[in-house]
């Protein structure tokens, strides 16, 4: 079953529709304009960073997939949530996150 779902992920028209359900509105926004800046389809953008990921990421990669997957009633999303916000992450503003002492 994970080989099967993460398979269907590598397909542009697959990551495209679970894209579409994913629920962190950023992170798609964010894959969203770096496919424009690269000139290439979302879907097609999409499965190719889904299959850099399955063929490069470490342990802990695997296992913060797997857990997110475990008891998710959508495990492909929660698995493609997981992989974009992993490779497209938030930008850090200068002096937002830094604590006052």
């Amino acid at each position: 079953m994970l080989g099967t779902i993460l398979r269907a992920l590598t397909d542009a028209a697959s990551a495209e529709e679970a894209l579409a359900a994913v629920g962190d509105r950023g992170v798609v926004e964010r894959v969203r304009q770096n496919a424009t800046t690269e000139g290439v389809g979302v879907g097609a953008f999409v499965a190719s960073t889904v299959r850099q990921m399955l063929d490069y990421a470490e342990e802990d990669v695997w296992l913060d997939l797997l857990g997110r997957m475990s008891g998710s009633p959508r495990p492909g999303v929660a698995a493609l949530e997981a992989m974009l916000a992993r490779a497209f992450p938030e930008p850090v503003v200068a002096g937002i996150a830094r604590r006052r002492s």
